[in-house]
């Protein structure tokens, strides 16, 4: 059996994992020197990427020492590198862009329970409200709002490698609070056998995610209305994703949204971000949060729909340009907002909207 840890090492950003796999450039053995620079230089890179976002001439300076120390710990907890720190053949499907995904969800999700609990519980709740920074007198005054004794810090970092992930988004609300969501239905084999005999409610089977997952990939079926089982196949449909860990089998289906349904929901969430006047800008990090929200999606996915619809107009014409961030208070979490970059290297800060004319 795999060992499992309560603690999650302290890597806000996977990137910085990667770069101490990428430090042994080719060789098997662990330079602490190398690793450190290579660590340094994402940290760094990082750094005056936001700084040129909100126009501050100096990036903030930050050594890296603690940062190396707590990606060793996380690869070493994936069995990315052994205890001599040497490069195991995981590493490789890590550095691989067509295997990262799956293979850090796998091992995250078998070594730190803390961490399937915590996505199962998102699931569950749909929309998750939950304090920025005081988390004991929360406890105090509503209790465990995710029904789990679980550390802030630890929180942190779940929320922010399954975001990495594609398996939530979050976004800051008023009274330093944040509300959590899924932009992925999930279920595992261990639930879909306790499914199995349950009275088939047609809108839990329509509208609760784990049932109807389990229907659309055909390891549930409904009969004398009842849920009734499947054998398992080790094919899935398309834009499934499937995790084997020692005790259990994990299906993931990311959410999905068409070019019209998306079009419509930046309408609406802009007209309301606009005050309902067409051409005012709006801030793109605002906008992205209000549509991702409302479509449960992730910021990538928001970010890719919509560059196709700036280069391909629909319905909507779409006006982008630069201008300067505003995030002193929330430095902490400015990554999480950091709107994309044109080819010229400017940040698109100020989205204006308006209809086309029917040609």
């Amino acid at each position: 059996m795999t060992q499992t840890y309560v603690r999650v090492p302290r890597v806000h950003r996977l990137e910085y994992l990667e770069a101490l796999l990428r430090s042994y450039e080719g060789s098997n053995a662990f330079d602490e020197a190398q690793a450190k620079q290579s660590i340094q230089r994402e940290i760094q890179d990082f750094e005056q990427t936001k700084a040129r976002a909100l126009r501050r001439q100096r990036p903030r300076v930050r050594e890296g020492a603690t940062t190396l120390n707590e990606c060793i710990q996380l690869a070493l907890h994936l069995r990315l590198i052994d205890r001599y720190r040497r490069l195991t053949a995981r590493a490789a499907e890590v550095l691989d862009p067509a295997q990262r995904r799956s293979i850090l969800l796998q091992s995250m999700w078998q070594v730190y329970p803390r961490f399937s609990q915590v996505i199962l519980r998102i699931r569950d709740t749909g929309r998750l409200e939950l304090p920025f920074y005081d988390w004991d007198q929360n406890r105090q005054q509503s209790g465990d709002a995710l029904g789990l004794d679980i550390d802030r810090k630890n929180f942190e970092i779940i929320r922010d490698f399954a975001t990495q992930l594609g398996l939530v988004n979050w976004y800051p609300i008023e009274n330093s609070r944040q509300i959590v969501y899924p932009v992925a239905c999930t279920v595992t084999q261990a639930e879909i056998t306790c499914m199995v005999g349950v009275f088939a409610d047609k809108e839990i089977s329509l509208h609760h995610c784990p049932y109807a997952l389990a229907l659309e990939v055909g390891l549930l079926t409904v009969q004398d209305g009842h849920y009734q089982s499947l054998e398992a196949s080790s094919s899935l449909p398309e834009g499934c994703l499937t995790l084997q860990t020692d005790t259990d089998r994990v299906i993931i289906k990311d959410h999905k949204v068409s070019s019209v349904d998306f079009e419509q929901a930046l309408w609406q969430a802009y007209l309301e971000l606009a005050d309902m006047i067409p051409m005012s800008p709006v801030l793109y990090p605002s906008l992205r949060n209000q549509v991702c929200a409302a479509l449960r999606i992730s910021d990538q996915a928001f970010d890719r729909h919509l560059i196709v619809l700036i280069r391909q107009p629909q319905r909507l014409k779409i006006h982008p340009s630069d201008g300067t961030l505003n995030y002193a208070a929330n430095l902490a979490h400015i990554g999480k907002f950091l709107p994309p970059q044109t080819s010229e290297g400017n940040f698109i800060v100020y989205l204006k909207l308006e209809r086309r004319q029917a040609s």
